[in-house]
């Protein structure tokens, strides 16, 4: 398993890697297999959604909401 720390790493990595802003706040929520984190918390639209799988470490982008 990999730590929640480390699962931001990764999922900082992927969202630049996408071209896409990682804009703080960022909110992260955990569940059984998954860390979900939601960039830039406080606003609406610009949002981007990745999960990293806790077992694996994967990260996967899942989408990015319009402003």
């Amino acid at each position: 398993m990999i730590s929640r720390a480390e699962a931001t790493v990764l999922a900082k990595q992927a969202v630049l890697r996408e071209g896409l802003l990682w804009e703080e706040p960022v909110h992260v929520t955990w569940g059984l297999f998954t860390y979900s984190f939601w960039t830039a918390a406080r606003t609406h639209g610009g949002n981007v959604t990745v999960r990293v799988n806790r077992r694996s470490g994967v990260a996967t982008v899942k989408g990015m909401t319009i402003r």
